[in-house]
């Protein structure tokens, strides 16, 4: 059985090693092969290390940036490739946000190939258009079996014309748990940041700072307790990310309190250490297809507090902290308040996390995959 997963950068660290776990524990009779398009895309030109290696079996087709190549070319390539290695399963991650992937799969229907299709989509991540969602119901027609991040991507595919039989993994957001939780435990050992970050306790946001990440009613909401309870004392709030509002973030911070640090962006292998000094990360975003930096966290065991906004938290948020309504700051704070003040039940949801985290491990994810390839390639 050949099995060709197609896929656009390269650099995307936390598919390479879901990439590498399913190449480890694939099946004798499997040969899978994963057909990168273009090496990264220039958002991330910065964040790229040269000295990766990838453990996995791999096609690289365009060693450059995807905005650079154009879409005939990338298309005309993807097409060539298919036809000639000649899969029985074909993989599609990422199926409609560029014109290669929507038309290899249309593509590989006509040459009577089984299509998988990977999404990490909900309802309410983008503005949809008209068209655009009638393409991709064309597209789900197609598709004999989908990989899906959570719940709520789930829900949108089903919306879409897909059906329940046909989803062979449902807890497909991972990123690399081992990785994560190994620099986290040597941070937490070497007491990473104790010079910098004074505060016992510490709310934590991690992403970019832009606006669709609400960082402001996060900064107003934490003042606010700081100002109203006792219990707030001993707690800060470390924000780690740069971004265009950076500028406007560092001016809300000097409104208020000093126990509010402030540091650039990091690579990832170096977010679990300030995770070592955190317990509770909040994700206030206004749109948010899933969140993986939820996932991370919670491999360090830290409570989360997340908007309603954020694809995982049907998923991911379940006695281990709180949901709130996004853009709602009296809610916000209501949710960080009781983080703080109840410590019996703040202990418990951290636990929680660590047991809520397992399945989305990427070892487990994997070999659920490969039993889903296995089991549309046996369909009639």
């Amino acid at each position: 059985m050949k099995i060709l997963i197609i896929h656009n950068i390269l650099w995307t660290h936390y598919k390479s090693v879901l990439f590498e776990a399913i190449e480890q524990n694939k099946a004798r009779d499997m040969e899978i092969c994963v057909l990168q398009i273009a090496k990264n895309d220039i958002s991330r030109k910065n964040m790229a290390s040269s000295e990766v290696n990838y453990a996995y079996n791999y096609h690289l087709l365009f060693d450059d940036f995807i905005e650079n190549i154009p879409s005939v070319k990338k298309v005309l390539a993807v097409l060539r490739f298919i036809k000639n290695y000649n899969p029985d399963v074909v993989n599609v991650t990422g199926w409609a946000g560029d014109l290669s992937l929507t038309l290899s799969i249309i593509f590989s229907f006509f040459l009577g190939k089984k299509i998988i299709i990977s999404n990490e989509s909900t309802s309410f991540d983008h503005q949809r258009s008209f068209i655009k969602e009638l393409v991709k119901k064309t597209l789900v027609k197609m598709a004999d079996g989908f990989i899906v991040f959570g719940k709520t991507s789930k829900e949108y595919l089903l919306n879409l014309g897909a059906n329940e039989s046909q989803f062979i993994e449902e807890k497909g957001a991972v990123v690399d748990d081992k990785k994560i939780r190994e620099i986290y435990e040597t941070a937490r050992i070497e007491k990473f940041l104790a010079g910098e970050v004074k505060t016992s306790h510490n709310f934590i946001f991690v992403g970019r700072i832009i606006g669709v990440k609400n960082i402001p009613i996060l900064i107003r909401a934490f003042q606010e307790i700081k100002q109203s309870i006792a219990e707030a004392k001993d707690w800060g709030l470390i924000i780690l990310g740069n971004g265009t509002l950076d500028e406007q973030i560092k001016l809300e911070i000097s409104k208020g309190d000093q126990d509010i640090y402030k540091f650039d962006a990091v690579h990832w292998q170096t977010v679990p250490k300030y995770f070592s000094k955190s317990d509770c990360l909040v994700l206030p975003s206004k749109s948010e297809p899933w969140g993986l930096v939820v996932n991370e966290a919670m491999i360090c065991g830290l409570g989360v507090i997340v908007s309603n906004a954020c694809g995982c938290k049907d998923d991911l948020v379940a006695g281990n902290g709180f949901v709130f309504e996004a853009n709602n700051q009296n809610e916000l704070k209501e949710c960080m308040i009781n983080f703080v003040i109840n410590v019996d039940r703040r202990e418990s949801m951290k636990k929680n996390s660590l047991e809520i985290i397992e399945q989305f491990k990427v070892e487990l994810v994997a070999k659920r995959i490969i039993s889903g390839f296995q089991k549309i390639y046996q369909q009639a």
